[in-house]
């Protein structure tokens, strides 16, 4: 495309308490090579000097871009940032990163390229290369066939997710649905639906994205034994099953185009995941665990959060190790 063809893109950065790693994410903004680009820098009320930082930052900028800086006047936890900004945007493309992450100079151009070869293409996402929370290398990590290749059959099933640390989609996906669900925790899967309800997801093997390891607010890498066996699994629980609840509210959306194999699908992701959780929080545990080993005789997790909430924590210590 010639320049005045290019579409206007939105590169988002979602921020929350994040000061030690936000000059970076900024800068990771600034550097994208694809013009015209609208950068929105978004603190969701952080109490440190994530916002100061980003003002102070885009004061000094003096680059191609447009940019803004906003901050939520209230804590809006990630559905509610999410879809606040996503309304705030002009872009016909939409992209984000999160501000402990770091996008490569030339991951936008080549997003809006990929998208652009199909009109099917109504999503990208990428390979990621993880990095410590110095910055040093980790690993490239290099998603399956099944993880890159997103569908509807496989998103209602087993709640596939897009990689949204490295990711851009159509405008259309958001105006189709709309905002998400205040209690919605883990936007991969409910973007994963939304695309595959609308067309096809786009993949690119390049490494597009530096995802910094144990920093996130959503991520957890340490030895609590106290988080590891309590807490942590009752959070991963609630991000399929808030995703699923979204799924379920999106479906109505489409209505007729929706099949009933996959509302049924979504349904029983809901009561599986509602089952799990109570396992988790050790509520009912025997009949949920009965009820799922039931419905799903070949999915071990309710068995092994009902062994992991019953063990003794001396002895779940010694296994963790």
């Amino acid at each position: 495309m010639t320049e005045p063809d290019r579409p206007l893109v939105t590169f988002a950065l979602f921020a929350y308490n994040q000061e030690k790693y936000i000059r970076e994410a900024v800068e990771g903004a600034f550097a994208q090579t694809y013009q015209p680009l609208e950068i929105i820098l978004s603190d969701d009320c952080s109490s440190d000097r994530t916002f100061e930082i980003m003002q102070e930052m885009a004061a000094a900028y003096e680059g191609p871009h447009e940019v803004r800086v906003r901050q939520s006047v209230v804590n809006k936890r990630l559905a509610g940032h999410i879809s606040d900004v996503l309304e705030e945007s002009r872009g016909d493309i939409i992209s984000w990163a999160a501000g402990d992450d770091i996008a490569k100079a030339n991951r936008t151009a080549l997003f809006v390229s990929k998208i652009f070869e199909c009109d099917d293409y109504v999503g990208v996402h990428s390979n990621i290369e993880e990095i410590d929370t110095n910055g040093n290398f980790i690993r490239h990590r290099n998603h399956t066939k099944e993880q890159a290749n997103i569908c509807l059959d496989r998103v209602t099933a087993f709640g596939d997710s897009v990689i949204t640390q490295s990711h851009a989609f159509k405008r259309i996906v958001f105006e189709t649905f709309g905002r998400f669900q205040d209690g919605l925790t883990q936007e991969g899967i409910a973007m994963a639906f939304r695309e595959a309800a609308l067309g096809r997801v786009a993949f690119i093997e390049d490494h597009l994205t530096l995802y910094r390891m144990g920093s996130g607010i959503s991520t957890y890498s340490g030895m609590d034994i106290e988080k590891l066996k309590e807490s942590e699994p009752v959070k991963y629980t609630n991000w399929y099953l808030s995703a699923f609840r979204q799924m379920k509210a999106d479906s109505l959306v489409i209505g007729s185009k929706f099949s009933d194999e996959h509302t049924k699908r979504i349904d029983k992701g809901i009561i599986f995941f509602t089952l799990l959780n109570n396992i988790n929080q050790g509520h009912n545990s025997i009949p949920s665990l009965f009820k799922n080993f039931t419905a799903a005789p070949s999915d071990s997790r309710s068995i092994r959060a009902f062994a992991r909430r019953a063990m003794p924590k001396p002895l779940y210590r010694i296994l963790k190790r």
